[in-house]
């Protein structure tokens, strides 16, 4: 069974049990200008008196990368030509971070998103390319460091796994200021399904809820960011030092972004996704990652700070096309999460007892993450990332471009007018005048 199917079912199942347990006279529908998600929305919050809280990012459909396409060249390139993927994020910094591909694992964290089995798959798989993870907002964790070959530790609000000594055994730090799904909001994770292994992790008493506050409580303007940088750089030797910002006021916060003098910017788009955050931010902040995107690059080129800062951009990239493509228009490097994710869980999902949600398998407060295999994980979550790379070495062929740093506008066309006037990329078909 394919996997939208399988959470086709699954969803049907519940949607049918919560129907006939309602009751209603009319199932308000499209023509009441009702989405069923709108219902389910009114449904959860008139049954807990709660603000609506969703897993993974938005449920809108914003304008992507699927109005591009690539140009092929006449004269590809022949077989067994080498191809260079590699990427070098902090140039200028004393410790660059080498990727031999332009992705990562983005930061899933163990408790605060996923399970541990989850996580250390995350690890395995990514050494099968030999890209980074990123630690997400628990902060370092030993056995994932001993496991990745490249480690990005997340520097959060509340400090976790944040200790000098674990920072410095980071191949590049990245500062959490906000990400797409939760914009700049906190969170809590409640001491009731907080278990002993992950409240050691965290350093809490037993019964201590976990916070993750909505700010640094000493980072509150450019200069306070400015000197986290520095102290940060200082501290491991000069790693790369990234911030993560929420895709928003984008022009503003890249000056402040290069004033503080990081190596890279993380720009997480309107579709990035969480394990879980209000429904609020998912659906009614921050700018699509394909807007996002040719906005940064815009002022960066501006500030002159196209070659120096590396441009990592993060929400709703899920395949190689949309990577390649977002490269040809200026992005350096890309954090993919959940489908990761799903990657690693796919062929596991057979052993949740029905009407189980597939998240019970990997999410860290799932009902069955006690059934998922960390090597079968690994080895599928392994294999997309291989595919990835192999797509990508297809396209670039097709492409004659031995290199994706030669990729460029000039590779793609639009297939609309509107596409074509968000980014600047010459349309596929003329424009005619049409006589009356």
């Amino acid at each position: 069974m394919s996997i939208m199917r399988y959470l086709y079912s699954r969803l049907a199942d519940q949607v049918l049990e919560k129907l006939a347990d309602m009751k209603m006279v009319k199932i308000p529908t499209f023509v009441d200008n009702y989405s069923f998600i709108k219902f389910m929305g009114i449904a959860e919050r008139a049954k807990s008196g709660k603000p609506l809280s969703e897993p993974l990012g938005s449920t809108l459909n914003f304008r992507d990368f699927q109005d591009l396409m690539f140009v092929p060249n006449m004269f590809p390139l022949p077989d067994g030509t080498p191809l260079d993927k590699k990427l070098i994020i902090g140039k200028k910094a004393n410790k660059p971070m080498e990727l031999p591909v332009p992705f990562m694992i983005a930061g899933m964290a163990y408790g605060a998103s996923v399970s541990k089995r989850v996580k250390l798959a995350l690890a395995k798989a990514s050494t099968v390319v030999g890209t980074a993870i990123n630690s997400g907002e628990s902060g370092f964790l030993a056995e994932e460091r001993e496991i990745a070959k490249l480690y990005v530790v997340q520097y959060n609000r509340a400090g976790w796994g944040n200790e000098p000594e674990q920072l410095k055994q980071a191949d590049m730090i990245e500062i959490k200021m906000g990400q797409g799904a939760s914009a700049g909001d906190g969170f809590r994770i409640s001491h009731e399904i907080i278990d002993d292994e992950f409240r050691k992790h965290i350093e809490l008493e037993e019964g201590q809820d976990a916070v993750m506050p909505a700010r640094f409580p000493d980072i509150n303007n450019e200069k306070e960011l400015k000197n986290k940088v520095s102290e940060l750089r200082e501290l491991t030797g000069g790693v790369p030092i990234a911030v993560k910002i929420a895709a928003g006021n984008i022009e503003s916060d890249i000056d402040k972004l290069l004033y503080a003098g990081v190596d890279a910017i993380v720009l997480d788009g309107a579709q990035g996704e969480t394990a879980g955050s209000p429904e609020i931010t998912i659906n009614n902040f921050g700018i699509p990652s394909l807007y996002a995107l040719v906005r940064a690059v815009e002022h960066l080129e501006k500030k002159g700070a196209r070659d120096s800062v590396s441009l990592i951009m993060a929400g709703g990239f899920r395949d190689s096309a949309d990577m390649l493509k977002a490269i040809a228009l200026g992005a350096d490097a890309f954090y993919i999460g959940y489908p990761v994710d799903l990657a690693a869980a796919y062929t596991q999902l057979n052993r949740l007892p029905p009407g189980s949600s597939p998240a019970d398998l990997y999410l860290y407060d799932g009902k069955h993450t006690d059934l998922f295999d960390i090597k079968e994980g690994a080895d599928c979550a392994g294999n997309f990332l291989k595919a990835l790379a192999e797509e990508m070495d297809i396209a670039l062929r097709c492409l004659g471009k031995d290199s994706i740093h030669k990729l460029s506008k000039e590779d793609l066309v639009c297939m609309t007018q509107e596409m074509a006037q968000i980014t600047g990329v010459k349309l596929a078909y003329p424009i005619h005048k049409i006589e009356s």
